[in-house]
C-alpha cells in the first residue's frame, strides 16, 4: 500500500519537484523581458523629437537627430527598474548582504568570503548614502532625466565619478551652434593679433598654425563644428585681443573684443579644462588675461592667471623635462609656455600688488647666459631682455621679505646693470634703431624696466625704510627712484605719440600713470618744475582723445584726477609765493586752457566723487602720510570718507 502510495502521480513531494524543476528552467525576469518587448513593438520617439515635436524613426540614433547635429542627445526613456530586495537591505550588515546576494553586492568589506563565521558589522555606507545612491544610479539609470542630470553634473565630479574624467583624452569637437565672425572681419581681427600684439605678447609659438585654421575656415575646408573646443576658445581669444588693438572707433572696439572674449570663456563653460588641460588651451588662458587687463579688469585677470599656473603644473610643465602621465610637448613647446606664464605673472603680480604664482616655472635654464661685455652674437633681443625681467622680478621678489631691504635692493641694482649691460644696441639707445618695430621694442622695455626698477625702489617712501638707512643710502636710492619714474614717463609719453595703441594696454597705461603719480607725492623743490613738464604733457597726451580716458579703470581715473588736483595746488600755492611777474613762466607747467578732465566719459554717478577727491586733496596732511601711504590709499578699490567711486 505503501508502494502504490509513492508510485502515484498526484503525492505531493513529486508536484514539488516538477515546480523547482519549471522554477530553475524561467528565466530570471520574465517581467522585465515582456516589458522590453512591448517596449521595442510600442517605442515612442526620442526625447528630443518628443520635445521638439518632430518626426522619428526610432533609430539610435535617429535620423532627425543626426541631422540637426545632436545624435549624441538621441535617447529614449527607459522602463522603471523593478525594486531590487538589495534596496531594501542596504542598511544591514554587509555580512547579511553578502550571504544573500552575490559577488557583486556592495560590500563593506568584499574580501571576505565565509559569511557564516563572520562578525556582523554595521555599514557606514547606507542607502541613504550619497555614495550608494550614487553607484546605484550609475549602474541603474531611473527614468528620471533631471535627476540624473544632476547627478551627472553634481555629485558625480564631486566623487571623481565623472565618466569624463575616463573619455578620452583629447579635446572634444567644438559645439555646431558656435558662430565666428565673418570672413572679412575674422582676417582683419587676426592681422591685427599678428601685426601688433603678438610682437610684444610672446604666447604663442606656433602662430603659423593657428593662420593655417584661420584660411581653412575661410575656405570652408573646416566647419566650425570640427575644430575642438581647446583651439576655437584660442581663436576667440585671439580675435578679441585683435579687436582691442584694431583701427574701430571706441564704440565699436569694445563691444566686439567683449563679444569675442564672452565666446571664449563660453567654451571654458563645460570645465573641460580641469578634465583635459592642453597646449591650446593654455594658450587661450594667457591670452585672455591679456584681454581682461587691456579691458581694464586686472582683478579677473590676475584670478584667470592663477588658474593658467593651476593647469600647468598639473600637466609638469614646471619640469623640464616630460614625466609619465603628462601632457607630452616637445621642449621647446614646454619652454616657450613657461616663459610666457612667468613673463605675465610677474609684471601682473608687479603692478597689481599681488604675490606671484608662478615660482615653480621660473627657471633661469630657460633663459640665455647673459654678459657684462657682451659680444654682437651674446646680447640679448626684446623677447629675451623681457624674459629676464620677469625672472628677476620673480627671483627678488622671492627674496624680498627674507633679511634688510636695503641688502636686497643692492643685489637687485646688481643684476639689473648686468641685464642692461647685455641689451642689444637699439634696446639701449634709441639712437640705434634702424626700424619703427626697434623703436617701439625700445620704449616698450624702456617703461617695463624703469617701472619694474622703480618698484622695488618705492619702499624709500616708507617712514619704516626711510628710519632704517642712512642719509647718503636714502638720497643715493631716492634719486635713483625718482630718474626711473622721469624715465617710465617719459617711455608711456613717446609710445602713446607713435600710437594711439598704447592706451589700449592696461600695463602702459598703468605703469606710466602710476609713476607720474608717484612723483606728484614726492615733495622735491630742487626738480618740481622738471615734473610738472612731464605731468603736463602726460596729461596733453593722455586727453587728446577723451573717450579712451572713459575706458580706464577706476584706480586710473582717480589717479588722473588726484595728478590734477595735486597740480592745481601745486600751482596756487606758487603763485603766493612768486612774485605776479613771475607767473608767466610758470603758466607753461600747467594744464592747457580748457583740459581739465572733466570725466564726461564717466558715468554721472562718478561725477561727484571725482568733487570729493578734490576736496579730501586739497585738505590732505602731507605730513601725516608717507607718499607711499598716500599713493596706495588712491590706487587701490579703497575710496575716501562719504565717496563712492
Amino acid at each position: 500500500m505503501s508502494s502504490s502510495l509513492q508510485s502515484t502521480p498526484n503525492n505531493p513531494s513529486h508536484l514539488s519537484d516538477l515546480r523547482d524543476a519549471a522554477a530553475d528552467a524561467r528565466p530570471t525576469d520574465l517581467k522585465k523581458i515582456l516589458r522590453e518587448r512591448q517596449l521595442a513593438r510600442n517605442r515612442k520617439a526620442c526625447l528630443p523629437c518628443r520635445e521638439r515635436k518632430v518626426r522619428c524613426n526610432h533609430q539610435q540614433p535617429c535620423q532627425t537627430c543626426v541631422k540637426r547635429g545632436h545624435a549624441d542627445l538621441c535617447f529614449y526613456d527607459q522602463a522603471p527598474e523593478p525594486r531590487s530586495p538589495r534596496l531594501i537591505q542596504l542598511n544591514q550588515p554587509a555580512t547579511d548582504l553578502d550571504h544573500g546576494n552575490n559577488n557583486d553586492t556592495f560590500s563593506a568589506n568584499p574580501t571576505s568570503h565565509d559569511n557564516r563565521t563572520s562578525i556582523p558589522t554595521p555599514s557606514l555606507l547606507g542607502g541613504n548614502s550619497i555614495i550608494s545612491v550614487a553607484r546605484l544610479n550609475s549602474a541603474q539609470p531611473q527614468s528620471d532625466n533631471e535627476r540624473r542630470a544632476a547627478f551627472e553634473t553634481g555629485i558625480f565630479p564631486l566623487l571623481g565619478m565623472n565618466e569624463a574624467s575616463d573619455s578620452e583624452q583629447s579635446p572634444r569637437p567644438g559645439r555646431s551652434d558656435l558662430k565666428l565672425a565673418d570672413d572679412q572681419e575674422m582676417i582683419a581681427l587676426f592681422s591685427f593679433y599678428r601685426d601688433r600684439v603678438h610682437p610684444f605678447q610672446f604666447v604663442i609659438d606656433d602662430l603659423a598654425e593657428i593662420e593655417e585654421l584661420v584660411c581653412s575656415l575661410v575656405n570652408r575646408d573646416t566647419e566650425v563644428g570640427q575644430v575642438d573646443n581647446h583651439s576655437l576658445c584660442l581663436l576667440h581669444a585671439i580675435l578679441a585681443a585683435g579687436a582691442q588693438f584694431s583701427d574701430l572707433n571706441t564704440a565699436a572696439r569694445v563691444p566686439k573684443s567683449r563679444e569675442e572674449l564672452q565666446s571664449a570663456l563660453g567654451l571654458l563653460g563645460s570645465f573641460d579644462l580641469l578634465w583635459n588641460p592642453s597646449k591650446r588651451l593654455i594658450q587661450a588662458l594667457l591670452i585672455l588675461g591679456h584681454v581682461l587687463q587691456n579691458d581694464m579688469n586686472p582683478r579677473a585677470a590676475w584670478i584667470l592667471g592663477g588658474t593658467t599656473v593651476r593647469l600647468a603644473l598639473s600637466i609638469g610643465l614646471h619640469q623640464p623635462a616630460t614625466i609619465p602621465d603628462t601632457l607630452r610637448l616637445m621642449p621647446g613647446e614646454s619652454q616657450h609656455l613657461r616663459l610666457a606664464i612667468v613673463w605675465q605673472d610677474a609684471l601682473l603680480s608687479l603692478a597689481f600688488d599681488r604675490p606671484p604664482a608662478s615660482q615653480e616655472m621660473n627657471l633661469e635654464s630657460d633663459l640665455p647666459k647673459i654678459f657684462p661685455n657682451a659680444l654682437p652674437s651674446q646680447v640679448l633681443n626684446y623677447q629675451q631682455a623681457m624674459n629676464w625681467l620677469c625672472h628677476l622680478t620673480l627671483r627678488h621678489l622671492r627674496n624680498l621679505s627674507e633679511g634688510p631691504w636695503l641688502e636686497h635692493c643692492v643685489l637687485f641694482f646688481q643684476d639689473f646693470r648686468n641685464l642692461e649691460a647685455s641689451l642689444a644696441p637699439h634696446l639701449e639707445a634709441h639712437q640705434s634703431c634702424t626700424s619703427i618695430q626697434e623703436l617701439q621694442e625700445h620704449y616698450s622695455l624702456k617703461l617695463h624696466r624703469n617701472f619694474v626698477l622703480s618698484t622695488f625702489c618705492r619702499p624709500i617712501l616708507s617712514i619704516k625704510t626711510r628710519g632704517s638707512c642712512s642719509d647718503e643710502d636714502y638720497s643715493r636710492i631716492l634719486g635713483r627712484f625718482q630718474t626711473a619714474l622721469k624715465q617710465s614717463v617719459r617711455a608711456f609719453i613717446k609710445l602713446r605719440s607713435m600710437s594711439s595703441h598704447a592706451t589700449s594696454s592696461w600695463a602702459f597705461v598703468h605703469n606710466g600713470l602710476s609713476s607720474a603719480l608717484l612723483l606728484s607725492f614726492i615733495r622735491q623743490d630742487s626738480e618740481a618744475d622738471e615734473t610738472r613738464q612731464i605731468q603736463a604733457e602726460l596729461m596733453r597726451t593722455l586727453t587728446e582723445r577723451s573717450e579712451e580716458v572713459g575706458q580706464f579703470s577706476t584706480a586710473h581715473k582717480k589717479a588722473l584726477r588726484a595728478m590734477q588736483a595735486l597740480q592745481r595746488l601745486a600751482e596756487q600755492n606758487a603763485s603766493r609765493v612768486q612774485p605776479l611777474g613771475s607767473s608767466n613762466e610758470r603758466q607753461s607747467t600747467s594744464f592747457p586752457e580748457g583740459m581739465d578732465i572733466s570725466f564726461d566719459p564717466l558715468n554721472a554717478s562718478q561725477e561727484q566723487s571725482m568733487l570729493s577727491m578734490d576736496e579730501w586733496l586739497r585738505t590732505f596732511d602731507f605730513d601725516a602720510f608717507s607718499p607711499l601711504e598716500s599713493y596706495n590709499f588712491i590706487m587701490s578699490d579703497q575710496v575716501p570718507p562719504d565717496t563712492n567711486f
